[in-house]
């Protein structure tokens, strides 16, 4: 199974930028608890019980400026870097750690999904996460209109370090933040946001440095946003407790041709309201099923510490739903089904080919392509290379500079701010042209 071609030129039919309209979810203190429908519909307290929190395992989360001192996160293992990606006009660093409800509540929450302690505000339900025993690397990557704010509560521009919006080495904050959370350790990334800007240098380190890369799809059918549109990155939709895939702004279901797995994602616990930090609400979209996914890839991990990234890319879609270990198959609503922590937990991923089954080695002009990552693998060792650059004649080199330079957007890929039970969204609106077909473990599939 391999990721169909998503090139360069494909992200060409950009119409607008996206924006977000909070609103209030109705009164839900005395029903906090509902939003944990996830955590007991998926058994995680079973996975934990028998020992398997993530303990051993590195998870990076890429996000915007994040709130480590809230309930649900006191005394989980976080390490911030400091400063962030992300500089004003003067040329400081913007903090990555914020107060501010507003700036903070996305990442906030994102991380609480993997590592929420199981603590609880007064009054409040427990804030649970899949992988309470990792260790949690956060990384805050900037971008416009990314939840960066002043002293006032204003927007802030992320710009560089040379005052422009991208660096001299021609990579963004997104695509430098990937590379330094592959350096520091991480064995899986996650990523809640998505847009134009080029992160493919970055992921290709991750697939030669065996990174798994997980990343949200927008909350808009028929959107292709990177990094989730990218070469051999498991993109993630999310579904409710009916088992029904979420409905974009136009109400109609969140398809995609991009889609490869599907997680809780709809009418979640949630940390903080702009009232305070203490209370609680529920919310929604692709940002918070994205983490649930790779908390749950931590937890297989801990438990098959010699397994590859493609193994526990194979293990994930060979495993979905209720149904036990399958040959896999694809829509465009789930991709290759729910994700399934029981089922994964079950069956030892080593015996899949250690090839990541989503990613398109053949195609040269694919993003990132086969010679990309070998290109990556070579600069190992810094010479002491264990594989050599492929040379592919005619393969599309990523572009750089002005010509990569795109928004950066939170939200499950394109949503600015938390997406809330009610929010509303107007979407990018890009060209859809990839088909899913499968060659490796199940032969030959398309829409």
């Amino acid at each position: 199974m391999r990721r169909a071609h998503r090139g360069f030129a494909a992200l060409a039919g950009v119409a607008g930028l996206a924006v977000a309209v909070m609103v209030p979810s109705a009164a839900v203190a005395g029903a906090a608890e509902s939003g944990l429908w996830w955590f007991d519909r998926g058994n995680i307290q079973a996975a934990h019980d028998a020992g398997f929190d993530g303990s051993g395992v590195k998870v990076a989360v890429i996000d915007s400026q994040i709130n480590p001192d809230v309930i649900g996160l006191r005394g989980a293992d976080v390490t911030v870097r400091e400063p962030s990606y992300c500089f004003d006009a003067s040329g400081s660093p913007y903090p990555t750690v914020s107060t501010d409800y507003v700036a903070a509540s996305h990442a906030t929450n994102v991380v609480s999904m993997i590592v929420g302690t199981g603590e609880a505000p007064s009054g409040g339900a427990p804030v649970k996460g899949v992988a309470p025993g990792v260790e949690l690397l956060f990384y805050n990557s900037g971008g416009v209109l990314d939840g960066v704010v002043d002293d006032e509560g204003v927007d802030e521009e992320c710009l560089q370090e040379d005052g422009t919006t991208i660096g001299e080495d021609g990579r963004f904050g997104l695509d430098r933040a990937i590379s330094d959370a592959v350096a520091d350790g991480a064995d899986i990334i996650s990523i809640s946001s998505g847009g134009l800007t080029d992160v493919a240098k970055g992921v290709a380190e991750a697939y030669a440095n065996d990174v798994v890369v997980v990343a949200g799809m927008p909350n808009e059918d028929g959107i292709a946003l990177w990094p989730a549109a990218l070469n051999g990155v498991v993109a993630v939709q999310a579904f409710g407790e009916d088992g029904k895939i979420q409905n974009g702004e136009n109400g109609k279901p969140n398809v995609s041709d991009e889609v490869i797995i599907a997680a809780p994602g709809l009418d979640l616990l949630l940390q903080g309201t702009s009232d305070s930090w203490d209370a609680q609400e529920l919310g929604s979209g692709t940002s918070f099923a994205t983490p649930i996914v790779a908390g749950m890839l931590a937890v297989v991990k801990q438990k098959y510490p010699e397994a590859t990234a493609g193994q526990l890319i194979q293990s994930l879609i060979h495993n979905t739903g209720t149904k036990g270990e399958h040959e896999p198959t694809w829509d465009d609503a789930a991709g290759y089904g729910a994700a399934s922590l029981t089922g994964m937990l079950a069956v030892d991923p080593s015996k899949y080919p250690d090839v990541n089954p989503i990613f398109d080695a053949d195609d040269p002009n694919a993003s990132p392509s086969q010679w990309m990552v070998d290109e990556a693998k070579a600069a190992l060792g810094e010479g002491d290379s264990t594989a050599s650059p492929t040379t592919e004649p005619g393969a599309a080199e990523p572009p750089t500079g002005a010509s990569a330079m795109a928004p950066w957007l939170i939200g499950g890929g394109v949503v600015l701010v938390l997406l809330v039970i009610g929010g509303i969204i107007l979407a990018i609106v890009l060209t859809r042209s990839s088909r899913r077909k499968t060659t490796e473990q199940g032969g030959n599939h398309g829409r």
